[in-house]
């Protein structure tokens, strides 16, 4: 859990039902379907599926996003703890949805380019995760493309 004292939305009065509900409209704005709010391992996950055409074939793909992880001091002295604060970690999360979505409203993107890194892929061995994920470990592996010298 990451301290967020000096991250945007710290102080919010904004519950954390209040930007589920503004999430869960956003995406529906946008087409998706399935919705899903999940716990997992201490951890909120938000998956969604997204129905599009290319190349004249309609396709489903489902998306997966962690909400951020924040926390926050209380208390003072000896009973000075730190605790989860959802309510500025679902804030960041609606306006980073929010801030992608615009780039989609905005043609600056497609839905599926400003969320491609969350799209859930299942591999040819069984094994499934996020296309961010597959794509990191293979360019970590490589190497890089010299800008400069070229």
């Amino acid at each position: 859990m990451i301290d967020g004292t000096n991250l945007p939305y710290a102080r919010t009065t904004v519950s954390t039902d209040r930007s589920k509900e503004e999430i869960n409209k956003l995406l529906k704005k946008f087409g998706c379907r399935g919705i899903q709010w999940t716990w997992l391992d201490d951890k909120e996950i938000l998956r969604f599926i997204h129905e599009f055409e290319f190349k004249g074939v309609k396709k489903a793909l489902t998306f997966e996003m962690n909400i951020p992880d924040i926390g926050r001091y209380t208390g003072q002295g000896y009973g000075k703890r730190f605790v989860r604060n959802n309510e500025q970690a679902f804030r960041i999360a609606f306006y980073i949805i929010k801030a992608k979505l615009t780039a989609v409203e905005t043609g600056v993107e497609t839905f599926e380019e400003v969320f491609l890194s969350k799209i859930l892929y299942k591999l040819s061995d069984g094994q499934s995760g996020k296309i961010g994920d597959i794509v990191l470990d293979q360019v970590i592996e490589t190497k890089p493309i010299d800008l400069l010298s070229a």
